[in-house]
């Protein structure tokens, strides 16, 4: 391959080149010897350096690997590299650099100074996933130079490594058993299919409970009250809605009110795709998922996690879509929506998708808590906001305020205390 030597200088070479043939002509024209042989010497130092680095034959390879490949946000990562150079021609020195996304933390800049010979480097460099998403490491560049520094040779190798930094998954224990689950009985989900005919089953006596649920038989074996719960016929598929609109959401970065959103949403599907159920994952923009039972369940966690990897805010500005394609499937009877700041109209759009739903539960975040005060909701958009919390709850949806010093282990658990074990 040819280069364009003026292009290979750097700017002290080029400083060089022209001072040096300055001196030249002027030795020349004036007579003086010295200033003549300076001016030559400094002529022909970036020339020979052009010639040696040009003309140099980098035999090198690299192998490249990231561990881990698929981290969690927040997590530290190590990247490898393994260079080998082969040969016994002199190369220069050597600065090697490999292009890092933002995403993952700085680049690394490391120098190898043997001129000649064979060697083999192993390089470790940390990283972090600081951001949500895929990312590609790599190509390594590599600059050839001369020990002036008056010469720069750049020649980049192909190879790259993927990464991928997901949301943060929660382990989320099942829920307890918890009373009001209305005059029909205590429906519980089952992980075998869904359940033929009703079966009676019985549990203490709560307060509020129907006094003609009282299973008298029960009652006077074990000397305290009980009543009838009847386990009804269940489909095991759990509805996720992840609210990604852009504009009902606040702060930046890991710390925002749509990363923990991200992150909610990304532990409950798994916790239910665990739990046996089929899972349906729906955005602002539509479905996400279509969760039909797979043989491998490792396969429907994997879809989650990629997609939830994936996901960014939406410019959407309501749920019409999202209620839209959940309506469409109308699959089981059980939806979690993870949300960000409501208004009326979300309101009314969200009871469309609980229709033949019998439970519907939400995690309301408070985003006013993930930014600073100059960017909170303003006092209008406030109140709106907790009407729509009123209004949902009194449909009947179980509801929690999320604020930005509550875990999504936390808001699960108060979750537990006003709904159903799921």
């Amino acid at each position: 391959m040819r280069y364009n030597p003026w292009v290979l200088l750097t700017l002290r070479g080029k400083t060089f080149a022209v001072v040096g043939g300055l001196l030249l002509l002027g030795g020349v024209l004036l007579g003086q010897r010295d200033v003549l042989w300076f001016g030559l010497f400094l002529f022909l130092l970036p020339v020979v350096a052009v010639m040696v680095v040009a003309r140099s034959r980098l035999r090198l390879t690299c192998e490249r690997r990231v561990v881990p490949q698929e981290a969690i946000v927040g997590e530290r990562l190590t990247g490898e590299l393994i260079i080998t150079k082969s040969g016994q021609l002199p190369t220069g020195l050597l600065h090697f650099e490999d292009e890092v996304p933002r995403g993952l933390g700085r680049p690394p800049r490391f120098t190898v100074h043997r001129f000649a010979g064979e060697w083999r480097r192993e390089v470790a460099y940390p990283m972090a996933g600081l951001r949500r998403g895929r990312y590609h490491t790599g190509p390594l560049t590599v600059r050839a130079t001369d020990p002036f520094q008056l010469v720069k040779l750049d020649r980049r190798f192909s190879a790259t490594s993927e990464v991928q930094v997901t949301p943060r998954i929660v382990p989320l224990p099942m829920m307890r058993t918890v009373s009001g689950a209305g005059s029909t009985g205590d429906a519980l989900p089952q992980k075998a299919g869904v359940i033929g005919a009703d079966d009676v089953l019985v549990r203490e006596y709560h307060a509020g409970d129907d006094v003609r649920r009282i299973h008298w038989r029960t009652t006077a074996r074990r000397g305290e009250l009980f009543v009838r719960r009847e386990e009804q016929a269940w489909d095991p598929t759990a509805t996720v809605i992840l609210d990604s609109r852009q504009g009902v959401h606040a702060g930046t970065g890991r710390g925002s009110s749509f990363e923990w959103a991200v992150s909610a949403a990304a532990s409950i599907a798994l916790h239910f795709v665990d739990s046996g159920f089929r899972v349906d994952l729906f955005d602002a923009d539509g479905a996400m998922i279509h969760g039909e039972r797979l043989v491998q369940a490792t396969v429907t966690r994997q879809q989650i996690v990629d997609e939830m990897t994936d996901v960014v805010t939406s410019p959407r500005s309501t749920l019409t879509r999202t209620v839209e394609h959940a309506s469409l499937s109308q699959r089981g009877q059980l939806m979690v929506c993870v949300l960000g700041r409501l208004t009326r109209g979300d309101v009314e759009v969200l009871l469309g998708a609980q229709r033949n739903r019998t439970r519907c539960f939400a995690f309301i975040l408070d985003t006013d808590t993930f930014t600073s005060r100059a960017e909170r909701s303003t006092p209008e958009q406030y109140d709106e906001h907790r009407a729509a919390i009123d209004r949902l709850h009194n449909v009947g949806w179980r509801t929690i305020e999320v604020t930005a010093e509550m875990g999504v282990a936390d808001a699960w658990a108060n979750l537990d205390r006003v709904g159903e074990y799921v």
